[in-house]
């Protein structure tokens, strides 16, 4: 084998740690994610012109659309916001502003959080939200049930000491688990309807070797609804950390586990205060196990 070559590919095989690897060689965190660096035409993805309209905006001709349509059901909020439920697609589409308080955690600057990234008006947690809606948690926690998305595991808040934290004696019992979603964000943009995942619009910090790394934010995202079924208050529904207090969450750590850090990129979000619709969409799709069904029955 070619020394130089293998010394070069960093990959397990070679003379570099793991955390050079990780770390690209250069100590300390390196931000890759800055204004100039990509344009959100790279990661926002362009779905119709904006004659259609956002269609969760009363007046919009998509909003005229799904009214007429018999696999939609449409939800109002407390002050103007709605929410349509899509049978045929499997997903909700849910009105909310883009909201920034710079004294809370990880809006602004690093910080670590189990509050939500997006969730209800009225919350105790509401501060923290950076996508706000004025749809009732217990009608999109209802909504995310009648397109089939199933919970698997509730933690009760009596366990959660328990089984916090990751350690040896840590059990598939102690994750939050269900029916795993894909969360993404729509608005309008220069005529154009665009949208990208919520992840893209959120940085993670992690430490490695006492060294801050900066990485994708690389969630997964499974709906359990113990806000609902505990009857918790916080007005959380899509969380970053595998916290029962909210609807959704990102189960990649165990329960109440918070250990990354996070900072929404500002940079990439919509204006503050503008109206986007959050999208929740079923992984099976509008068509279950398509690829088995005989088309000749």
């Amino acid at each position: 084998m070619d020394s130089k070559k293998n010394q070069n590919c960093g990959c397990s095989c070679c003379n570099t740690t793991s955390g050079d690897v990780l770390l690209g060689g250069e100590v300390g965190a390196k931000e890759i994610t800055k204004p100039g660096e990509m344009t959100r035409s790279i990661f926002l993805k362009t779905l119709a012109a904006s004659v259609l309209g956002v269609s969760t905006l009363a007046g919009t001709s998509a909003f005229a659309e799904a009214k007429k349509n018999s696999e939609m059901k449409i939800f109002k909020g407390t002050s103007g916001g709605m929410m349509i439920v899509d049978n045929a697609n499997k997903e909700l589409r849910i009105s909310a502003i883009v909201t920034k308080d710079v004294t809370k955690p990880s809006v602004v600057d690093w910080g670590r959080r189990f509050q939500a990234f997006f969730g209800a008006k009225g919350g105790k947690m509401e501060s923290f939200f950076i996508f706000t809606t004025d749809v009732s948690r217990t009608d999109i926690n209802k909504s995310i049930q009648a397109i089939g998305v199933q919970s698997r595991r509730i933690i009760p808040f009596e366990e959660v000491a328990a089984r916090t934290g990751l350690k040896p004696t840590t059990t598939i019992e102690d994750y939050l688990d269900g029916d795993p979603v894909i969360v993404t964000i729509r608005f309008e943009k220069n005529g154009d309807i665009v949208e990208a995942a919520l992840e893209d619009f959120i940085q993670e910090k992690i430490i490695v070797e006492g060294k801050d790394v900066i990485k994708p934010y690389t969630p997964h995202f499974v709906y359990h609804g113990s806000g609902e079924a505990l009857n918790f208050p916080s007005g959380c529904i899509v969380c970053p950390s595998d916290c029962n207090g909210g609807i959704i969450t990102d189960n990649v750590l165990p329960l109440k586990t918070t250990v990354n850090y996070y900072k929404v990129n500002w940079d990439r979000m919509p204006p503050v205060g503008s109206i986007v619709e959050v999208v929740i969409k079923s992984i099976y799709g509008p068509h279950r196990l398509s690829s088995t069904k005989d088309g000749s029955k």
